[in-house]
């Protein structure tokens, strides 16, 4: 009995192994997980106050400029996962054309600015509101504003998805994929 060895094509490209695509699809669906539980915990946080009046994120502008940025930032990222998931299934981009690769260059370093504006404006307001000694109702107000840290933590993590997103749509600029 012959034994015979596997034949190998040496001219055969080897698969990438790269892990861009998985990297990608990656930050951009802990990008949305985190702006989600941020947005839960925004919009259910709220205490009565002793007569009556309610305290919630729309009261101070920049917990609404916050959800604002998380709405949007869901929105851009969740219209971009077919893109991330063809790319990651097929390894090559659905629309290779160098136009989309610039909007969505742009569009995550846009994304990217706006989530660090309202990361660091939510922080800003809660530390700085933290510090304010209220006549009326001060525990029921420290602990609105003590939750508040949540969903800046989260949006904070959502940021930093974000970065992920915007140096690898940098690097996709470069490549001829």
């Amino acid at each position: 009995m012959e034994f015979e060895l596997p034949q190998y094509d040496f001219n055969e490209k080897p698969r990438s192994l790269s892990k861009l695509p998985l990297v990608t699809l990656a930050a951009r669906i802990i990008t949305i997980a985190c702006a989600l539980v941020s947005v839960v915990v925004l919009k259910s946080n709220n205490v009565t106050l002793d007569k009556g009046a309610k305290l919630e994120y729309d009261y101070f502008r920049s917990y609404r400029y916050m959800l604002g940025v998380m709405v949007a930032g869901i929105i851009y990222n969740t219209l971009h996962i077919p893109f991330a998931a063809y790319y990651l299934i097929a390894k090559k981009r659905l629309l290779g054309h160098h136009s989309f690769r610039q909007f969505e260059f742009y569009g995550d370093k846009i994304t990217f600015g706006i989530l660090a504006t309202a990361a660091g404006a939510a922080l800003g307001a809660t530390v700085d509101l933290q510090k304010v000694v209220y006549t009326d109702n001060n525990s029921k107000i420290h602990d609105f504003l003590g939750l508040m840290y949540i969903p800046d933590a989260f949006l904070v993590a959502a940021f930093v998805s974000s970065g992920i997103s915007s140096v690898l749509s940098s690097l996709s600029l470069r490549k001829n994929e």
